[in-house]
C-alpha cells in the first residue's frame, strides 16, 4: 500500500484558498469524535479521552504532539487486556497543508499498526518462530502488517522483505512476554537514508543499520519511506509465570520503583548507597527488581538526558559473583520496559517533591554513559554521535533472569 503525499494541482486551476491550520484541540476532538474509527477495521467507541476496541479489550489514548502548517505528529498509548500488553506508537504526517498532514498521520497508523493488529485478531499467521530464554523454550506466531509507503520515487521495486532481513536478530531478542511488537521504518530522501527498528519501542541501532541497507538501493530522486509492524505472540503453553503480568502487577512494579527512588533521594552516605538493594528488598520483597533498579535506572536517566548525543545499543552483559555472565537485551527482560516507564512516571509526578531535579541529576552523573561523555569531552568539547553498544552490570548470585 502506498500513500502519496505529493499531490499537484493542474496549472490551470484557480489558486486554492489557504487551508485552515488545525489546532491540537481540534485534531483531538476529531479523533475522539469518530474519525479514528472511520479508518480502522474494528468496531470501536469513545470512552472519555480514549477509544475502546471491544474485540481486543483495548484502550487507545490519542495524543497530539504537534500541529503545524505542513506537519502533524500524533501519539497513541494503548493497553490490551486480551494481549496483556502495552503499546506506544508515534505517527507523523507531512502534507501540502495541515489537513492533509493530519490525514497522513492517522492513515499511516491505521493502515500499518492497526491493520497488523487486525491480522492478529483474525489469526492470519504469517510466520512461526521458536526461541529460548532463561533456560526455557518459547513458541511464537508472527503477524505482519501491510508495508505502508509514502512519498514518491522515480522507480518501482519489488516489495521489501523486512522479516527475511531481520528475523534471526529479532528471535534472539524474544523473552517471555505474551506479545513482542516490532516497528520497521526506512526512508530515503535524495540519498539521505534513515533506517529504524524498534522492539517493544526500544531502538536497536544494529538492526536499524540493516534496515537502512534496503533504502540505499532505492532511487535517490524525491522522498520515499516504508513502515511495517510485526506482532509476535507467544503460545500460552510456553509462557513462564511472571509476577507483574497483570495491570495490578504493573502497578505493584511501578510502586516498587517509586520506593527505590524515594530511598535513593534520602541517601546521605556511600554506605547507605551500597546497601540500597537490601534496603529496597526489605520494603518490596523482590531482590531481583531492586537489583535491576540499581543497575538500570542510572543508565535509563542518562539515555534520556543525552538523547541525541549517544547511540545506545540494546544489549546487557550481566556478571555474577562467580565470574559467569549472561548476555541479554532490553526488549527481552520483562522488567526493563516497565521500570523505564515507572521511572519517568515517578519523575513527572510529585512523589519526590522538591528533590526531583536533584535526584535525576545525581542518577545521570552516576551512570557509565555520563562517564563516557566526560572522557569524550577531553578530546572534543561538544561530542556528538557517541556510541555505547553494550552495558555491563554486576548482579548478585541469586539474580533471576526473567
Amino acid at each position: 500500500m502506498s500513500l502519496n503525499i505529493f499531490k499537484k494541482n493542474p496549472q490551470n486551476d484557480p489558486a486554492p484558498k489557504a487551508p485552515k491550520l488545525l489546532t491540537k484541540e481540534e485534531i483531538l476532538s476529531r479523533l475522539l469524535g469518530g474519525e479514528f474509527s472511520d479508518y480502522i477495521e474494528f468496531e470501536s467507541e469513545t470512552q472519555d479521552d480514549c477509544i475502546y476496541i471491544p474485540e481486543l479489550e483495548m484502550n487507545i489514548k490519542p495524543i497530539v504532539f504537534e500541529a503545524s502548517e505542513r506537519l502533524v505528529s500524533l501519539g497513541f498509548n494503548m493497553y490490551s487486556d486480551v494481549l496483556r500488553s502495552q503499546f506506544f506508537e508515534c505517527s507523523v504526517g507531512l502534507g501540502e497543508n495541515c489537513e492533509s498532514a493530519y490525514g497522513m498521520a492517522i492513515g499511516t497508523f491505521a493502515f500499518s499498526f492497526m491493520q497488523g493488529l487486525k491480522n492478529l485478531s483474525d489469526n492470519n499467521v504469517k510466520y512461526k518462530a521458536v526461541s529460548e530464554f532463561a533456560g526455557h523454550p518459547h513458541s511464537w506466531n508472527v503477524f505482519a502488517s501491510n508495508i505502508v509507503g509514502t512519498g514518491q520515487s522515480g522507480e518501482s521495486h519489488a516489495p521489501s522483505d523486512y522479516w527475511e532481513l531481520l528475523n534471526e536478530d529479532i528471535i534472539k531478542r524474544l523473552g517471555n512476554q505474551k506479545v513482542t511488537y516490532v516497528k520497521v521504518f526506512c526512508a530515503n530522501h535524495e540519498s539521505n537514508v534513515i533506517g529504524e527498528c524498534r522492539i517493544n519501542d526500544i531502538p536497536v541501532p544494529e538492526l536499524g543499520e540493516k534496515v537502512a541497507s534496503i533504502g540505499k538501493n532505492w532511487s535517490n530522486a524525491g522522498y520515499k519511506s516504508e513502515k511495517q509492524f510485526f506482532f509476535i505472540v507467544q503460545d500460552d503453553s510456553t509462557i513462564v509465570d511472571y509476577p507483574y503480568a497483570s495491570l495490578d502487577g504493573r502497578e505493584k512494579l511501578r510502586s516498587a520503583v517509586a520506593e527505590y527512588l524515594k530511598v535513593f533521594s534520602d541517601i546521605r552516605s556511600q554506605k547507605e548507597y551500597e546497601n540500597i538493594v537490601d534496603t529496597v528488598t526489605a520494603i518490596t520483597g523482590d531482590k531481583t527488581l531492586a537489583s535491576e533498579c540499581y543497575s538500570f535506572i542510572t543508565e535509563i536517566c542518562a539515555e534520556r538526558y543525552f538523547d541525541g548525543t549517544f547511540i545506545c545499543g540494546d544489549s546487557f552483559n550481566l556478571f555474577y559473583p562467580d565470574n559467569t555472565s549472561v548476555t541479554s537485551y532490553k526488549s527481552q527482560l520483562s522488567d526493563y520496559i516497565p521500570i523505564k516507564e515507572a521511572v519517568f512516571n515517578t519523575f513527572s509526578s510529585n512523589v519526590l517533591g522538591e528533590n526531583t531535579d536533584r535526584v535525576f541529576g545525581q542518577l545521570v552523573e552516576m551512570s557509565s554513559i555520563y562517564n563516557a561523555y566526560q572522557q569524550a569531552r577531553q578530546s572534543n568539547p561538544d561530542p556528538k554521535g557517541l556510541r555505547v553498544d553494550c552495558m555491563i552490570h554486576n548482579v548478585p548470585a541469586d539474580f533471576e533472569i526473567r
